[in-house]
């Protein structure tokens, strides 16, 4: 392979290698990069070598187009006014909503306005560090709002909100003249951020100060009434940026009005004060954990929510601003409301702007079926107070020796498995005649019978639930990188930590052969499609970059009325695969490799590796084969995912169809 430059193979298969210009290389910090051709056949990776030399040529030896001062300024100018309007717009539509409050809309525009700064200024991988929180201190946020500007960094890092549309920004660099190339895109991309910040900043003129000055329209119609002063004429722009202004102060003579922000409450300034607060050791906890490995983003968001809402509590219903002085009875008291709060909290991001008392209220109006967390939820909040407890204590917190949450943890009066019943073969098999496996109406219309078959998550889903036996958010946060088929005789799925969900526990890594069933109705083939489209995710059809619920939850939601029409649900299908191979006479100790589960015993659990793909496969056979009547049809993908388009369902396009 002399005349193939660049080519090495490592294994069985072929990889790209090329020597980076010393320039570059210095630059960014590598020296070579180096591809998997994702081939063994030596034949093709002389082509896809050569195609790579090429294009590498082309790229490193010529002139990288640039993009000018005076053009980025222009971007600012154009992202920043266009993201204005599109904000008042928004703002316009939000106070026709029931329930619409400015100061809720001003403290979450806030947080996501300096969450896009801090991406601008370090990154869209950068988490908000001691710097950073510095930074935001001198500026003026407390520390509530600091703690909310770093659940809006979390948050939009891992929906990749953070990340902004590929196709906007190429637009608006080929606005300024410039070329778009992935140069001009590295420079721009922190100048557009900043411009949605600033935008974002901009909360005064949309929630606070109206359109025009109403007075001076009176006083023309009225010219007998008394004129009013220059201060009461209402608000005049600054010159400067928002967050220049927080960071430096008002220049010398400038005597308009500083963008203001909604100030803390004094009972947020009072608990942020006490360094036994439940917002101070919650901190410190949640950042051990989190150092530490224990908790991954998704737990931290969790305690955090859980940690806000136990905090307001005490604070507002209690006066309790240290937990040194919690007792017994505010712990009962919590439990108690817990009992009463409506069931969908934590939902909205309004919820955690609310009182106690509004979400006292907001409860007590919904029917009785929407009130009060499950035992499984209160449980929850108590084991996380728990731990907040527990690391107050040794923090040097006096707390209350006779504080015990034992006995207002809710009690289990039945077996784990009779929690959900393993539905019968026939409920299994009357799911798969469904019109969304058999033929249905239209990619939305999926429940009514038709000649449509679109292969989506609502179809693959619960064939990989009911053939694979995994969990709901493990089958559908899948990245297309885990679905291995270059490695070994048989593809697999490499089931493992991503970017979209996290997993339940350190057992849920595993390798998974895949089905034959699942590659006899085209899984494969789906598969290559949503590579060759660009996708990351396995199914974006799932996926809002607006919505941070479970993706197993909007599954859950399109397939309700098929699974209502079964008697059953998603994860019940895992059951069923459970209990199929047990009564094949499968060993407890291969189930649990499959199904992601920990092993019993010392024996099982450390000194056994998991189950060889190829070995899996002879239990896998042994799961019944309920789908023989489906026929394999030609990838159909949904045609918004087909024109990789958003979410018609999304909240941005929703927005943008009212625009």
């Amino acid at each position: 392979m002399g005349f193939a430059t660049g080519l090495e193979r490592r294994g069985a298969v072929y990889y790209w290698r090329k020597r980076l210009p010393d320039r570059l290389a210095e630059r960014i910090g590598l020296t070579h990069v180096k591809l998997s051709l994702r081939t063994r056949d030596p034949q093709e990776a002389r082509y896809l070598g050569a195609c790579l030399n090429k294009m590498a040529a082309e790229l490193l030896m010529s002139v990288l187009p640039e993009i000018t001062r005076e053009q980025l300024q222009s971007l600012f100018r154009k992202t920043f006014e266009q993201h204005r309007r599109k904000l008042a717009l928004l703002a316009d539509f939000a106070r026709s909503e029931r329930g619409f409050m400015p100061s809720q809309e001003i403290q979450e525009e806030t947080a996501t306005g300096w969450a896009y700064q801090h991406f601008s200024r370090k990154g869209l991988h950068a988490s908000v560090d001691e710097d950073a929180r510095d930074r935001f201190a001198k500026v003026g946020l407390s520390e509530e709002e600091i703690e909310r500007v770093t659940a809006t960094v979390d948050r939009m890092k891992a929906s990749g909100e953070a990340t902004p549309s590929a196709s906007r920004l190429a637009e608006a660099i080929t606005e300024t003249g410039a070329e778009v190339t992935a140069a001009t895109k590295a420079k721009a991309q922190p100048i557009y951020l900043r411009a949605l910040a600033e935008a974002l900043l901009k909360t005064d003129e949309r929630y606070r100060h109206d359109p025009f000055d109403f007075d001076a329209e009176i006083c023309a119609l009225a010219p007998e009434a008394e004129g009013l002063s220059e201060a009461e004429r209402g608000f005049r722009p600054a010159s400067r940026t928002t967050s220049e202004l927080r960071e430096n102060g008002p220049a010398r003579g400038d005597t308009s009005t500083p963008p203001s922000r909604p100030s803390p409450t004094p009972s947020m300034k009072t608990a942020a004060a006490h360094t036994g607060s439940v917002i101070a050791i919650s901190t410190k906890l949640i950042e051990k954990k989190l150092a530490d490995e224990v908790w991954d983003e998704k737990t931290a968001r969790q305690a955090r929510m859980i940690f806000d809402l136990f905090g307001r509590f005490l604070t507002e219903e209690a006066g309790v601003n240290d937990l040194a002085e919690l007792r017994q009875h505010h712990l009962d008291a919590f439990e108690i409301f817990l009992r009463i709060l409506h069931k969908t909290y934590g939902k909205s991001p309004k919820d955690r702007h609310r009182t106690i008392a509004d979400l006292r209220k907001d409860s007590e109006q919904r029917p009785s079926t929407e009130r009060g967390l499950s035992g499984a939820t209160r449980n929850r909040h108590l084991t996380f107070i728990g731990q907040l407890l527990r690391r107050a204590k040794s923090a040097g917190v006096a707390i209350d020796p006779q504080l015990d949450l034992t006995e207002l943890r809710a009690r289990k009066n039945k077996r784990g498995r009779d929690d959900r019943p393993v539905p019968t073969r026939i409920q299994i098999e009357t799911l798969f005649h469904q019109p969304v496996f058999t033929g249905c109406g239209d990619w939305d219309d999926m429940h009514q019978l038709g000649e449509h078959i679109f292969h989506r998550a609502a179809y693959f889903g619960p064939l990989l639930a009911n053939y694979q036996g995994m969990r709901r958010e493990e089958y559908c946060g899948l990245s297309a990188d885990d679905i291995i088929t270059d490695n070994g005789d048989h593809p697999y799925i490499h089931l493992c930590l991503n970017e979209f969900r996290r997993l339940k526990n350190p057992q849920s890594v595993r390798n998974l052969a895949l089905h034959p069933e699942l590659i006899r109705l085209s899984f494969l083939d789906y598969v290559d499609a949503i590579r060759k489209l660009g996708y990351r995710r396995l199914f974006p059809d799932l996926h809002s970059p607006s919505s941070h619920s479970l993706l197993g939850d909007r599954l859950y939601d399109e397939l309700r009325p098929s699974f209502q029409t079964c008697g059953f649900t998603l994860h019940q299908s895992r059951h069923f695969f459970n209990n199929e191979l047990k009564q094949m006479r499968v060993d407890a100790e291969f189930r649990a490799d499959l199904m992601g589960h920990g092993g019993k015993t010392e024996t099982t659990e450390r000194y056994c590796n998991p189950a060889d793909v190829v070995n899996q496969l002879e239990d896998l056979s042994k799961v019944p084969i309920v789908t023989a009547h489906l026929s394999p049809h030609a990838i159909r993908l949904v045609p918004w995912v087909e024109e990789k388009a958003i979410a018609p369902w999304s909240r941005a396009a929703k927005a943008k169809a009212k625009a």
